[in-house]
C-alpha cells in the first residue's frame, strides 16, 4: 500500500511538471493541483482514516521544518534595507490590520461557535492570521501590478508568519491549561524563555555562519552544485537546536534569516535562497498533497453550515475590512486597497499551526482544526482562481 502511496504521489509531480505551462494558463495554481490530487488519494484509500493521527505525530516534524525554511527565506529576503524608504503599507497591514484582524476573527468565531471558549476562538483566529504570499504567485510575478503593491504583500506575508508564532504559543499555552491559574508572569516568562533562546542561537549562529561561508567562498570550498544544500541544512539547523532546548526554533529561523539579510552580501543572498527554495517548494508540494489527503477525512464530512459561512468570512472579509480601514488614510485609490486586502491567502503557517493544535491535547481541538482546515481549503481555491484576473485588471488599466 505504501509503495502505491508513492507512485501515486510520484504520478502527481510528473503530470504537474509537464503541465505547468498549461496549468497557469488554466489558472490551476501547484496547491491547488495538489490538493485535489491529495482528495484524490483519500478517495482510492477510503479506510485509511483511522491512521491519520498516527501520521501526522511522524510528519509534522518534516512539515515544521519546511515552515522553518520557508521562514528563513522569507526573512532573508525581506530587503529591509530597502524597506526603510518604503515601509508605510507593510507596516499597517503588520502593525494595524494584523490586530483587527485577529479580533474580528475571535469575534466571529465566538458568534458561530457558542462550544468554543474565548482562548479556543482566540487559537483559531490566530491559526488563520498569517498569510502566504506563495499562494498568490501569480501576482507577485506580474509586471503589470503596480510594483508597491507587490513588494507590500510580499513583505507582509513574509513577516506576519514570525510575528504570529509568539502570539500562537502563548495562546496554545493558555489553552492546555484552561482550569489552572497561568497568571501573566507566568506567561511572560515563558514567552521571555522562548523569545530569549531563540535571539540567542540566531545571534550566535550568524555569528559563525556569515564568516564561515565567506571563508569557504573566498578560498572556494564548496562546489556550486552543492549550494541549495547551504541555507537548508542551515535553517535546519538552527530550528532543530532551538527546539530542542525548548526555545521557539520558528522565531529562531526568523530572526537568522533577519540577520542573514542584514549582514550578507545580496549576491551571495539571492543566489542561494534561490536555490534553496526550489528544494523547499517540492517539500511544500508534497505537503498540500498530505493536507488534501487530510481534508478529506476530517473536514468533507464534518461541514456545516457555520463552518462553511465562517471559512468564507475568515477568507474575505475578516481580512478585508481591517485591511481597508488600516489603509484608508494612504494615497492608495480604493482599487489597490481592495488588492492588498484581497490577497491574504492562507497557506503552510496555518496548516503547520493546525497540525501542531491536533497534536495536543486542547478541548474542542478536531472542531477548531475543521474550521482552520475548511478555510485553507477555501482559500487555496479563491485566492488561486482570481489572482490572474486581478493581475490582468491592472494591464488593462
Amino acid at each position: 500500500m505504501e509503495y502505491l502511496v508513492i507512485a501515486f504521489i510520484g504520478g502527481l509531480f510528473l503530470i504537474y511538471s509537464l503541465t505547468l505551462r498549461q496549468l497557469e494558463k488554466t489558472e490551476v495554481t501547484g496547491p491547488m493541483f495538489f490538493v485535489v490530487g491529495g482528495i484524490c488519494l483519500a478517495l482510492m484509500l477510503p479506510n485509511e482514516g483511522h491512521k491519520i493521527k498516527e501520521g501526522v505525530d511522524l510528519l509534522l516534524p518534516f512539515i515544521e521544518l519546511t515552515l522553518s525554511i520557508f521562514l528563513f527565506s522569507d526573512a532573508a529576503k525581506s530587503k529591509l534595507s530597502v524597506l526603510r524608504h518604503s515601509f508605510q503599507y507593510p507596516s499597517l497591514l503588520l502593525f494595524v490590520a494584523l490586530p483587527l484582524t485577529l479580533l474580528l476573527g475571535i469575534a466571529v468565531a465566538l458568534f458561530f461557535f457558542a462550544e468554543l471558549s474565548l482562548i479556543q476562538a482566540a487559537l483559531l483566529a490566530i491559526i488563520l492570521t498569517p498569510t502566504d504570499a506563495a499562494l498568490s504567485k501569480g501576482l507577485l510575478a506580474s509586471t503589470q501590478v503596480p510594483e508597491k503593491i507587490r513588494e507590500g504583500i510580499n513583505t507582509e506575508s513574509g513577516l506576519n508568519d514570525g510575528l504570529c508564532v509568539p502570539i500562537f504559543l502563548i495562546f496554545i499555552l493558555l489553552a492546555k491549561n484552561p482550569d489552572s491559574a497561568i497568571t501573566a508572569t507566568q506567561t511572560l516568562s515563558v514567552f521571555g524563555r522562548e523569545l530569549g533562546l531563540a535571539l540567542l542561537i540566531a545571534i550566535t549562529s550568524i555569528a559563525v555562519f556569515i564568516p564561515s561561508l565567506n571563508f569557504a567562498m573566498k578560498h572556494h570550498y564548496f562546489a556550486q552544485n552543492t549550494s541549495p544544500f547551504l541555507l537548508l541544512g542551515f535553517a535546519m539547523a538552527v530550528f532543530s537546536v532551538t527546539q530542542y532546548f525548548h526555545g521557539s526554533g520558528f522565531i529562531a529561523v526568523f530572526i537568522t534569516g533577519l540577520l542573514f539579510d542584514k549582514f550578507s552580501t545580496e549576491e551571495v543572498r539571492t543566489e542561494l535562497i534561490e536555490d534553496s527554495e526550489h528544494i523547499a517548494d517540492f517539500t511544500s508540494l508534497m505537503i498540500w498533497c498530505l493536507f488534501g489527503f487530510v481534508c478529506a477525512y476530517l473536514v468533507i464530512p464534518k461541514l456545516n453550515t457555520e463552518i462553511i459561512i465562517y471559512a468564507l468570512l475568515s477568507t474575505t472579509l475578516i481580512r478585508i475590512i481591517p485591511v481597508m480601514l488600516s489603509l484608508q488614510f494612504t494615497v492608495l485609490n480604493i482599487k489597490e486597497r481592495f488588492t492588498f486586502a484581497w490577497f491574504g491567502p492562507r497557506g503552510l503557517a496555518s496548516i503547520v499551526f493546525t497540525l501542531m493544535v491536533i497534536d495536543t491535547q486542547i478541548e474542542n481541538k478536531y472542531q477548531i482544526a475543521t474550521i482552520a482546515m475548511t478555510t485553507i481549503l477555501f482559500s487555496v481555491f479563491i485566492h488561486g482562481i482570481s489572482t490572474k484576473p486581478i493581475a490582468d485588471s491592472f494591464a488593462k488599466k
